[in-house]
């Protein structure tokens, strides 16, 4: 089913990025960079192409945990909810975690390198992403349920979060409440002080609520991140914060062994 649906989301992508930057074009809003843009692209082949080649490994796996697991789950209409919630819990702490540790920030900063807010910078996703997602995702087959509808569950989910990447949307109403809306995805981008590390959030809002990291829009976002490299060349954009972590480690190892 995926398989067959990814054409027509990969279409439906394409055809928003033109008509937005058209949009942006006439208004002369200024939403695109050209070169940022290519660069948004081909992380997102990237991003494609990676989930396409691992995610028959992570069936692989979740299948091989649920045969293992005594725990089974049945299907229905109650418990694809609860997969939902589920899902979106998992995704809050994986989400908030690759901001907060190193190892992880360092693959999933290239998702926050553009200086720009627009449906391109949602193709621009961290490409060794779909490594993590095997580990993060581990108790749900282990709770018992089908690894094949906890796939659907997650990519579905996972590309609902294309809407969000846009400054064309308003604020939503009462829909703030409890889904992770375009406004407040723009906080999360966002490197303003008051709004870093604010809204983890893959569909709802409703763990950053629970959490205590929700931030509400109410100034203008400046986009990119705190110490954006100077060199935005794809490659440079891929490795920047690679190349940084080692440098930080060589010099904190540096300096302990000159301490002896």
């Amino acid at each position: 089913m995926l398989t067959q649906l990814a054409p027509y989301f990969i279409g439906l992508v394409i055809i928003s990025i033109i008509a937005e930057a058209i949009y942006s074009s006439v208004k002369q809003l200024n939403l695109y960079d050209r070169k940022d843009t290519w660069t948004s692209i081909g992380f997102g082949v990237l991003g494609v192409l990676s989930r396409l080649f691992l995610k028959g490994t992570n069936l692989a796996i979740w299948l091989a945990i649920y045969k293992w697991t005594p725990l089974r789950i049945e299907t229905n209409g109650w418990t694809i909810l609860l997969l939902f919630l589920l899902n979106e819990f998992i995704f809050y702490w994986f989400h908030r975690l690759s901001h907060e540790l190193p190892f992880l920030w360092v693959t999933h900063v290239n998702h926050h390198s553009s200086n720009k807010m627009n449906f391109s910078v949602a193709a621009r996703t961290p490409f060794m992403n779909s490594i993590h997602h095997i580990v993060f995702w581990i108790p749900l087959p282990l709770l018992g349920f089908d690894p094949v509808l906890i796939l659907l569950v997650e990519t579905l989910s996972f590309f609902s979060a294309f809407i969000q990447h846009t400054t064309l949307i308003p604020k939503l109403g009462f829909l703030e409440w409890f889904l992770n809306t375009p406004s407040h995805h723009r906080v999360h981008h966002a490197s303003n002080p008051k709004y870093i590390n604010k809204n983890y959030g893959n569909t709802l809002i409703i763990f950053d609520r629970l959490f205590g990291t929700f931030e509400e829009e109410s100034e203008e976002a400046v986009y990119g991140v705190t110490k954006n490299p100077v060199n935005r060349s794809f490659i440079n954009m891929i490795f920047h914060a690679w190349i940084d972590l080692i440098n930080d480690i060589k010099g904190k190892l540096f300096s302990r062994n000159k301490s002896f």
